[in-house]
């Protein structure tokens, strides 16, 4: 007798059950997860984070649209066409937050094992940064023959190659090669103590202007003259850009020292000279100080952060966007001229050129979190999770028999 069409699927069907409880498993850990802030966390610096990938995103559709109609009243606002400070913004906070990581590790253990520290960042940044890349090589074939070194995103030196497969991955491979160099620095500087470290922090910021300066006087032959072509040239390697990283460190080696967070009475006063210092930056000397008064105004917005219980970002949108902010950041580029070509004319007529541009750039930034949203859960999350047990695996002290 012939059997029955629903027992002979059933063999079928039970792998793709499993396969579709696994996946909703995944995206149910992971969306808690992102409904459910740490207890630890600082809301005002998600709020720092969020604003930085606003800023970045904004910029860049501003620029798109700005490109293929002509300027208007909106992408001629100052922030638009300096989006790219965003950059600059999230190397503080990376500097700040990767810092703090280290100088526990120092109060704990004495010293910085730098096997955790590779397997802290790497299961965090590797997993998604890796999968844009696969994508890119499989589903955007003509972008992707169209780079000249697209294996330099494979090793982390697009900022030297600037012609990488992923789109903006340079500001990555700046941060890799800072997540290298940094522990190396801080066990070369051995300092007896962290407020010792400052000393060495301090000079390496200042080292950091000298080699910008000396590169820009070797490409113009003069340190005042306006050239935006070798600003470009200072804009993307790590050794004439990475200010804010070193800012960011620095900060955190005050931030954990707890009699020290007390000690300013009006932070506000700090913000308020970084922004005074980056706008004389800008004025006196754009080419080699930029990054500097940014690096210090943001260093003080972070500052400021670590010292009051700032309540503006509580509302957990913000830690939405934070969590997701890496995503947004890699994805967005490959989905601009979804909003430009086909979504901003059919706006244009309605709106007006500078209210469409405003619409486009926020309908970009709520697609970019919602496809973010999709990669966090199978993609971020999963290596989260596994980084969690094998970190917590090499604390466990291990039983030896005697």
């Amino acid at each position: 007798m012939d059997q029955s069409p629903a027992l002979s699927s059933l063999p079928e069907a039970q792998p793709k059950q499993r396969l579709i409880r696994r996946t909703l498993a995944l995206f149910h850990g992971a969306l808690k997860e992102l409904a459910s802030p740490k207890e630890r966390r600082n809301p005002y610096l998600d709020g720092l984070r969020t604003i930085a990938v606003l800023l970045v995103i904004n910029g860049h559709c501003s620029d798109t649209i700005a490109a293929a109609f002509g300027s208007n009243a909106y992408t001629r606002f100052p922030l638009e066409p300096n989006g790219w400070i965003g950059v600059d913004l999230f190397f503080v906070l990376s500097g700040f937050f990767i810092g703090s990581q280290l100088w526990r590790e120092l109060d704990k253990t004495g010293t910085i094992s730098f096997k955790n520290f590779v397997i802290r960042r790497g299961l965090r940044i590797w997993p998604l940064y890796f999968f844009i890349f696969i994508c890119v090589s499989l589903l955007l074939p003509g972008l992707a023959a169209a780079k000249q070194h697209g294996w330099s995103d494979l090793v982390f030196l697009t900022n030297y190659l600037p012609h990488g497969i992923v789109l903006g991955g340079w500001s990555l491979c700046t941060e890799e090669q800072f997540y290298l160099l940094a522990p190396a620095a801080l066990l070369l500087i051995g300092a007896r103590s962290k407020r010792s470290y400052r000393w060495g922090l301090g000079l390496l910021f200042v080292l950091e202007f000298v080699v910008r300066a000396v590169t820009y006087h070797a490409h113009t032959g003069h340190l005042f003259v306006r050239s935006p072509a070798a600003f470009e040239i200072l804009y993307y390697p790590f050794h004439t850009h990475c200010d804010g990283l070193i800012a960011g460190l620095f900060i955190s080696n005050l931030a954990s020292v707890k009699s020290e967070r007390p000690a300013m009475r009006r932070p506000w006063l700090l913000v308020l000279a970084g922004f005074v210092v980056m706008l004389a930056a800008k004025w006196f000397q754009p080419e080699t100080l930029d990054f500097t008064g940014l690096a210090l105004f943001f260093g003080a917005l972070v500052w400021w952060g670590t010292q009051k219980n700032i309540r503006i970002f509580d509302s957990r949108i913000f830690y939405w966007f934070s969590r997701l902010s890496f995503g947004m950041y890699l994805i967005h580029p490959y989905f601009i001229h979804l909003f430009v070509d086909r979504l901003a004319p059919l706006l244009r007529p309605h709106l007006g050129a500078s209210a469409s541009t405003a619409l486009c750039a926020a309908l970009l930034a709520v697609f970019a979190a919602l496809v973010s949203t999709v990669t966090f859960c199978l993609v971020e999350h999963p290596f989260l999770v596994l980084r969690t047990a094998i970190l917590r695996r090499r604390a466990t002290p291990r039983l030896v028999a005697t």
